[in-house]
């Protein structure tokens, strides 16, 4: 767990998931935990001081039930047919304190804690961090409390977010890993996870 540095979480489930049939959140990760249980537990776990769940209107009755036992907050964002960029500064908007905060994709079910600690050892004030697996970039992305603020105030919600950030100092952390890769977005892809993790 994280104890030097205080951090945020912002996890973007605000897709239809038109592909996937059902809210990718709900997803079983094993018998008895969803993608989401898996994911919040895991930050929370590594001391993550706020977590915000992104979703859009038709699922935020669902998400407000799912996480009201947890230490997780819920943030509608209204347009999901906008771009990445919105979504992540909607989850922001919610946020309570400054901190540097982990972006995490919904569709994306694996959070390991030693690269997480890695990438906070690596965060400069004024850039993000990025884990990368054999020189492809993954995820999650770590924004320091200044580029946050930054997507924060910017009017154009409308703005690509690699390249909003490509005007920040990009730190890239090896991971061993390909688990930073995964993206999960049709039946297809979540059945050859599930086989694929049953043999692990």
């Amino acid at each position: 767990m994280s104890r030097l540095k205080k951090y945020s979480a912002v996890i973007l489930s605000a897709g239809r998931s038109l592909r996937m049939g059902r809210p990718k959140m709900m997803l079983p990760f094993d018998d008895s935990r969803t993608f989401l249980d898996v994911i919040t537990e895991r930050y929370s776990h590594f001391g993550c001081r706020e977590i915000v769940l992104v979703v859009n209107a038709e699922n935020s009755p669902l998400a407000n039930s799912v996480v009201a036992k947890k230490r997780v907050s819920v943030a509608v964002n209204t347009h999901p047919e906008w771009q990445r960029f919105y979504s992540v500064q909607v989850g922001l908007k919610a946020m309570k304190e400054e901190n540097p905060v982990f972006i995490h994709n919904i569709d994306n079910p694996f959070v390991d804690g030693e690269l997480l600690q890695k990438m906070g050892a690596a965060l400069p004030a004024k850039g993000y961090v990025v884990p990368v697996f054999q020189g492809s970039g993954g995820h999650p992305v770590l924004l320091s409390a200044e580029v946050a603020r930054q997507i924060v105030a910017s009017p154009d919600p409308f703005v690509n977010l690699k390249m909003f950030l490509k005007s920040f100092g990009r730190v890239e952390v090896e991971s061993e890993n390909d688990n930073v890769l995964v993206n999960i977005n049709t039946m297809q892809e979540y059945l050859k996870f599930k086989e694929q993790k049953e043999l692990r």
